[in-house]
Order: C-alpha cells, then sequence, then structure tokens
C-alpha cells in the first residue's frame, strides 16, 4: 500500500529543488564584457573579421540566440511552477475527499 511521504520527505524536495533554482540562476551569472568576448571569439572563429557586415551579423545572431535560451528557460520555469502548484492543488483535493469519506484518519487530525 502506498504512503503518504512525510512532511520530512516533503522539505527535502523543496530543498533540493530550492539549490538547484539557485545553482542555475548562478550560472547564468556572466558579465556583458565576458558574453561580449565569448561572442567575439566566436565570430571570429567563423571566419567573420572585426568590423564586417558578416561579424556584425555573427554578433546579432548570437545575442538572439544567448535571448531565445533565456526566454525557453523562463518559459521551462513557468510550466515547471504550473505544473507544481496543480499538483498541490490536486493533493489537497484528493485529501479533502479522504477526510471527508473517513474523519478519524491520522492525517485528518489536526
Amino acid at each position: 500500500m502506498l504512503q503518504r511521504p512525510s512532511v520530512e520527505h516533503h522539505r527535502t524536495a523543496v530543498t533540493v529543488f530550492s539549490i538547484a533554482l539557485l545553482g542555475i540562476a548562478l550560472s547564468g551569472c556572466v558579465s556583458a564584457e565576458e558574453r561580449r568576448y565569448a561572442d567575439a571569439n566566436t565570430c571570429q572563429s567563423f571566419g567573420a573579421p572585426y568590423g564586417s557586415p558578416a561579424y556584425t551579423n555573427c554578433m546579432l545572431e548570437q545575442q538572439r540566440r544567448r535571448d531565445n535560451e533565456e526566454l525557453e528557460s523562463l518559459e521551462r520555469t513557468r510550466l515547471t511552477t504550473e505544473i507544481a502548484r496543480d499538483a498541490q492543488i490536486m493533493a489537497d483535493r484528493a485529501r479533502r475527499e479522504r477526510c471527508h469519506r473517513d474523519p478519524d484518519r491520522r492525517e485528518c487530525r489536526r
């Protein structure tokens, strides 16, 4: 028979999730100058000389790529949050229904 996870298990999961989000956020902490330097190296490695139209287009493409990655990351975070919220709503609803059927359940005593 499945048992309901303990409060301690829930706290551990929340802590792990929080640490993971913090790690993801900190991994994005690169200065604008470092990004520009990396982009310039990328464009030069593609053979676009500094100041040329190809170099400018390459730099714009690098920025566009980075912007798209950030938008995708924000969308994934939004979806994850929505899924977690929906799961909590469903769990609360199931608990209320179980307590309504059997008020003497241990989880219903508060």
